[in-house]
């Protein structure tokens, strides 16, 4: 019997995504498990891969058009069998064949408000497709390339008057998707309004540059109040020495480059220190339902929190505690390049049990980092700078950073919360007392 394609559980707290290229059209023979079509989420982009194999019948979700978690997508028929007389076609809600259809999204206007900004907002367009089979892709004639885009693109492409071959691609092949020219007209308007801002207003001028949120920005905010809402944070800091970190990194890190071929930075050893303090103080490695139930992880998925044009996301170290320095090394230098490139897969973001966050590499001296809701703490690492200190009643000059641990007071009290810090701190402080065990 036919077997239909749908929307998979794309993630916590994500419940739609953006069809953003079918990669077969209909009639094109599919084999088990070959990706079938591109979903762009306001996290990552996924292909999902065919549940079957067989022969695409139908596409029941055009490019461009939002389709919810368990949504039906298109179907595939086995050798033989042919789609059922009336069945859904491109663009409409996809239900199952033969089932009477939900009525089709409302159309959202296109036309520019007086702030000049309705047609820039990143909301995924539900505004149907127009209906077609085959490819469900055409030629676009921007620029005279030959590159082939959605209709959706194609469509932003022209109002907003953009020529393809300016806008930068992160689709496969380096394809140019809907996010692309969001994000593209986006930071137009940032690079304008820089500009204008470069010239200050008339005395009196109360002018307001008013642009519309992206979905990623939406999300983040989202989960932000969330996590204020239901968990009751309070922070702890404290200074750490890292000279002989730093010390210890610089005899390392030319060695590692040339052997290995990747970068050494601080963020194994800080990851390996937590997971060490995680261990010794377990009740910072879980979660508390609303309901009070505490589930005790006992195991070490750390995220760490990467920095990208589109919005902030956390990508994560699963089984960090089994994991080498160099390991780890290498594994933060491709979880952040595949972040940034928007080449997450879903399992890169799931299942973190504590969080850590650099803020430093910004030039940040200390912060306090929001938790990473069901998680109960995040660590907040800063920047590393030479500082007058006292030892042994001498100001010396010393390698000093600022450590903020955000916790949820709901489950972790003060005393475990500072002790476990102070462990990290102790480990940082001491880095050779323990790398043996770590490379």
């Amino acid at each position: 019997m036919p077997v239909t394609i749908v929307v998979p559980q794309l993630g916590e707290s994500v419940v739609e995504g953006t069809v953003g290229k079918w990669l077969k059209k209909e009639g094109d023979p599919i084999a088990k498990d070959e990706p079938i079509v591109e979903i762009i989420t306001d996290k990552i982009n996924i292909e999902l891969p065919a549940p079957s194999a067989g022969t695409l019948g139908k596409i029941m979700i055009a490019e461009g058009v939002v389709a919810q978690v368990g949504q039906q997508l298109g179907v595939i028929l086995a050798q033989g069998e042919s789609m059922p007389a009336g069945a859904a076609g491109p663009g409409t809600a996809g239900g199952a064949a033969g089932q009477p259809q939900p009525p089709a999204p409302r159309a959202a206007s296109a036309s520019a408000g007086a702030g000049g900004n309705a047609s820039s907002g990143s909301a995924p367009s539900r505004v149907e497709a127009p209906s077609r089979t085959g490819a469900a892709v055409a030629e676009s004639p921007a620029g005279g390339e030959d590159q082939r885009v959605s209709p959706a693109v194609r469509k932003l492409l022209k109002e907003h008057s953009l020529e393809l071959s300016r806008i930068r691609g992160s689709g496969m092949g380096g394809r140019v998707t809907r996010e692309d020219v969001l994000n593209h007209i986006e930071g137009s308007k940032v690079a304008a309004s820089a500009g204008a801002y470069a010239q200050p207003s008339a005395p009196g001028s109360r002018e307001e540059d008013v642009q519309q949120a992206t979905n990623v920005r939406k999300k983040i905010a989202e989960n932000m109040l969330r996590s204020r809402h239901l968990a009751a944070h309070c922070a702890t800091w404290d200074e750490v020495d890292m000279t002989r970190l730093v010390e210890l990194r610089t005899r390392l890190k030319e060695r590692v480059k040339a052997t290995y071929g990747v970068g050494l930075t601080y963020m194994p050893f800080i990851i390996k220190a937590v997971v060490r303090g995680l261990r010794e103080f377990p009740m910072l490695n879980a979660s508390m339902t609303e309901g009070g139930e505490i589930h005790y992880k006992k195991y070490y998925n750390v995220g760490v929190a990467v920095h990208r044009d589109s919005g902030l996301i956390v990508p994560v170290l699963h089984d960090a505690d089994r994991k080498t320095l160099l390991q780890l090394a290498q594994e933060i230098e491709d979880l952040g390049s595949r972040a940034r490139a928007d080449k997450l897969q879903l399992a890169d973001i799931q299942g973190g049990t504590f969080t850590v966050t650099n803020a430093g590499m910004f030039g940040a001296t200390a912060s306090m980092p929001i938790i990473n809701y069901p998680e109960v703490g995040v660590l907040g690492v800063h920047l590393i700078q030479e500082r007058p200190i006292v030892r042994d009643h001498r100001i010396v000059i010393r390698q000093m950073m600022t450590l903020v641990l955000s916790f949820d007071h709901r489950l972790v009290d003060g005393t475990p919360a500072v002790q476990f810090l102070h462990r990290v701190k102790e480990l940082l402080e001491d880095p050779e007392s323990w790398l043996l065990d770590s490379i």
